[in-house]
């Protein structure tokens, strides 16, 4: 199988207060916001955007990934279109043709374009530095989700949580991160989005950036910590309509002979240092 190169560029929530989370991300994570329709807002800086659209909350809209060049995007189509997936247009502003979109298994819609990025804004502090790096979904049924997207999509599994044989928490990749996908088990009903993530490097940007949001009275919801795998330090705050945010740096690096890790469903798995959330 042919290694992808794709990173996730940007993805859309949708809330029924967008004026409240636009404000929100422009003051938490120094994101430019611009409107781009009645009920369609951009939020931006370098290295990270994302749309936030007045609707369900709180809910996914879509994440969306850029391929390096327009011949992976349409390998990408191609190998859709053998297993019999159906594409739609993209609904991202911010990808033009030749972009689509799919639905997976569990609903979720996943965008697909090659573009460079548009409406991008430029890094104004040098200590606000993050990269939109991955987004998390949750499913009462990871495991027909791991295989849609490793055996369609051409994801590549990097490690994964068993609690009794069962499939709890796994991490895919589509470059050489360990990952730019995740997905947990849960037995919430409805509540498809677990969290999304920005890379900062190294620990001493993860210290600015608690600081920096302790003094806009933002509390830490989780961490510091460093997670089993991927073994990336962290931590994790909570927007107002309570979706998770990860700020993480020194995650791993992955050759393609790497074999999958195996890790049991413990609290060490997914904190080294301490305390965490098993989600189920």
């Amino acid at each position: 199988m042919a290694e992808l190169s794709a990173q996730l560029d940007h993805l859309q929530l949708l809330t029924n207060a967008p004026e409240r989370l636009v404000a929100f991300y422009g003051e938490a994570l120094g994101m430019r916001p611009e409107r781009l329709g009645q009920d369609l807002w951009l939020c931006a800086a370098a290295e990270r955007r994302m749309l936030i659209g007045r609707g369900p909350s709180p809910a996914l809209r879509f994440g969306a990934y850029r391929f390096e060049s327009r011949s992976e995007l349409a390998a990408m189509r191609e190998r859709l279109e053998r297993h019999g997936i159906v594409v739609a247009a993209s609904p991202s502003p911010l990808f033009g043709p030749p972009a689509f979109s799919l639905t997976d298994p569990d609903g979720n819609t996943m965008v697909f374009g090659h573009e460079p990025s548009l409406h991008s804004a430029p890094e104004t502090r040098k200590e606000r530095r993050a990269r939109l790096q991955h987004v998390a979904v949750a499913s009462d049924n990871p495991e027909r989700l791991l295989r849609f997207y490793t055996d369609v999509l051409g994801f590549v599994l990097s490690d994964k949580v068993l609690e009794d044989g069962s499939l709890s928490a796994c991490w895919l990749r589509t470059d050489r991160e360990h990952h730019t996908m995740a997905l947990f088990r849960t037995r919430q009903a409805g509540r498809r989005l677990d969290h999304h993530s920005y890379e900062v490097e190294d620990w001493g940007l993860i210290r600015d950036w608690a600081d920096d949001l302790a003094a806009r009275g933002i509390v830490l919801a989780w961490g510091p910590g460093r997670h089993g795998p991927g073994n990336n330090l962290f931590i994790m705050i909570r927007d107002p309509d309570d979706n998770r945010i990860e700020f993480s740096a020194e995650l791993e690096v992955i050759t393609n002979d790497r074999p999958v890790v195996v890790w049991p469903q413990e609290e060490r798995t997914f904190n080294r240092w301490g305390a965490a959330s098993l989600r189920i």
